[in-house]
This record gives structure tokens, sequence and C-alpha cells, in this order.
């Protein structure tokens, strides 16, 4: 399977290399590993660093999905809560949206709100509406 690094990638890998991958480059995977051209693991296919900065691109359309991934959720979105005092991620009315509608994307039993590896590697137009749903332009 391929992947594409959707944001710059300076991370650490896998193997404790130093990482510094540009927008763009394809990457493949070895097993459950996404890989570098020279074979190096850089990380899990379902690890944080993969769905941070990279996406699934056995379609061509990986760019477009780690876009709109990354916007919804890993933007540096902030909203306040329903009493005001709290800055959180998603408005207290989001997250019961999120839960209601959304729940196969989400970890499950989780304190906050986490997303799963299938979030990660859903087709664009399933996660655009999500978006929508939360005022986020990708």
């Amino acid at each position: 399977m391929e992947y594409i690094v959707h944001h710059r990638c300076r991370e650490l890998s896998a193997a404790g290399d130093r990482l510094n991958l540009p927008y763009g480059t394809r990457l493949n995977t070895i097993g459950d590993f996404i890989a570098t051209a020279e074979g190096r693991a850089i990380c899990f296919t379902t690890s944080e660093l993969a769905h941070r900065y990279m996406a699934r691109n056995d379609d061509g359309r990986g760019l477009e999905r780690g876009k709109v991934s990354w916007a919804i959720a890993h933007s540096r979105r902030e909203r306040r809560s329903d009493d005001g005092r709290h800055r959180q991620r998603f408005t207290d009315r989001e997250i019961e949206m999120l839960e209601r509608e959304w729940s196969r994307y989400l970890v499950p039993d989780a304190e906050t709100i986490l997303f799963n590896h299938a979030f990660f590697e859903a087709e664009p137009e399933e996660l655009l509406p999500l978006a929508r749903a939360l005022n986020i332009k990708p």
C-alpha cells in the first residue's frame, strides 16, 4: 500500500532516525510499517505519527484525504465550553453530535474526542460532511 506525506514531518522514526519528509513524499509499507524508499521503518500505519503526517494514497487521493482529516483532527481550533470556563477543541454540542452521528470514527470510551484509524483511512467524501458540520474549512 502507498502512503503520502500531507504535512512536512520532522519527527523521530521508529528506528530512531530524525525524519525530514517533505510534503508529497511517497512512501510504501513493509508489513504493518510505513517505510522510506530505502526500506527503513518510519512508523506503524496505525500510529499517531502516521495519522498526523501521512495518508493512505493507494487511490491517488492521499493529499486530499490528509488535508481533510488533519483539519478535523489536528488543526489548532479552540472553542469555549458552554459554561465558558474551559477551552476545548469541540463545543459540547459538537461533542454530542460527534458521539451520536460519527461514533464509527471515534475511539470508544475515551475521555476526550479521539479519532480512530478508520477515520484517517476514510474517503474524503465521507469526511467533508463532518468538516462542514463542525464549520471547519479543510
